[in-house]
């Protein structure tokens, strides 16, 4: 490891985690992709996309996303993951609850009235609200999940529901506990998202956003994913690929789709724009939320599976690296990556840096660093 982490060294902090779409593989792919651009370099889909949206190639641009749709956004949309989880999924979800469950165990070691932790997560998908519900269903932890959002039948999502707190009493009142309180916040939005009026609410159950694809398009989808694994691919060689049949599809086809896909409130790999202001606000009162939090004294941040891909975020914890008392720990996947972050943090003395001499996966991170075991 190259920075020393423990948790006993933290516990005691204002403690905030970032996750990225690294902690959910397995479960949905990340946007990496193995064909090459002009300098030798993979594309990840943020970077192929933006490179193809200024191009003449409108058909293959639509057919990306629809790729994008069917294989990081379908696979996590309220419905279908209420279906029996593949063993490799629930493997995720696995991950996903023991992390929680050794952070409720770090939170019950903080002073009394203190308890609380906050988790941004700019994936779409629910993992932690899955991990959440298995270990609480299982009566192995005694905690509070908040996800912003308070009602019965329709569960409307704000901010300010972060700072609801829930005290445990005696039968008698002699004594009142804190309960150890994981707020989940989703800065990229989420698929658990429809606009209500002039709010938001939360609904985990069926979907709204779902997408159908003829046969034509689901043979071109799969094309496309076969294309954009090839390492032997480039840039030049996509564009041929778009000239056999692509450009021939209706317009109609590819309109239809950008019709129904800009409704998913979520924030595009591409650009962070919203199509409703509703979600537009609730994107940046995430992101000040962070930003307050940040600024807390004695305040931590841990990432993993997070690349800073995001620029607004990436320059808002830049930004915060002003407060002396911050210490931020990123997760670095594997050597090349951590080089990757001193370059993007050069100069702030208060990051530091966790990578083990293995790919830090998820279950790597939970046995070897994010954990209270001292012989470790």
């Amino acid at each position: 490891m190259t920075d020393r982490f423990s948790l006993y060294d933290v516990y005691e902090q204002n403690l905030n985690f970032l996750f990225g779409a690294g902690a959910s593989y397995g479960f949905l792919p990340t946007l990496a992709l193995k064909i090459k651009n002009g300098q030798g370099q993979p594309y990840t889909f943020e970077t192929l996309a933006k490179e193809l949206e200024h191009s003449e190639k409108k058909a293959l641009h639509s057919l990306l996303f629809k790729l994008y749709y069917h294989e990081c956004i379908y696979p996590g949309l309220p419905g279908y993951i209420n279906q029996e989880l593949l063993p490799q999924k629930e493997a995720v979800i696995d991950n996903y609850a023991k992390f929680l469950q050794t952070l409720i165990a770090v939170l019950q070691k903080q002073n009394r009235s203190d308890k609380k932790c906050n988790i941004y997560t700019t994936n779409y998908d629910n993992c932690f609200e899955l991990a959440a519900d298995k270990i609480i269903s299982e009566q192995s932890v005694n905690c509070v999940v908040n996800d912003g959002s308070a009602g019965f039948q329709k569960r409307k999502f704000h901010t300010k529901n972060f700072n609801n707190r829930v005290i445990q009493k005696g039968i008698f009142d002699k004594h009142a506990e804190t309960v150890p309180q994981v707020n989940i916040l989703h800065p990229h939005g989420s698929v658990y998202w429809e606009r209500l009026d002039q709010t938001i609410e939360v609904n985990y159950g069926n979907s709204s956003y779902q997408i159908e694809f003829d046969s034509n398009e689901r043979e071109n989808i799969q094309r496309l994913k076969e294309f954009v694994s090839d390492p032997r691919a480039n840039f030049r060689d996509i564009i041929e690929f778009s000239e056999d049949d692509l450009e021939q599809q209706r317009p109609q086809e590819n309109d239809d789709f950008w019709h129904k896909y800009t409704q998913i409130p979520i924030v595009n790999p591409t650009k962070w724009k919203f199509h409703e202001t509703v979600f537009e606000e609730a994107y940046y009162q995430i992101l000040r939320h962070l930003s307050f939090e940040l600024e807390r004294p004695n305040s931590v941040l841990i990432t993993f599976g997070f690349s800073f891909a995001d620029e607004h975020i990436l320059h808002l914890v830049q930004r915060s690296l002003s407060n002396p008392s911050l210490t931020v720990y990123i997760s670095c996947y594997n050597e090349n990556e951590m080089h990757e972050m001193k370059r993007k943090f050069k100069g702030y003395r208060n990051v530091k840096y966790i990578y083990i001499d293995d790919d830090l996966t998820f279950e790597r991170f939970n046995k070897q660093v994010f954990t209270l075991k001292k012989d470790v």
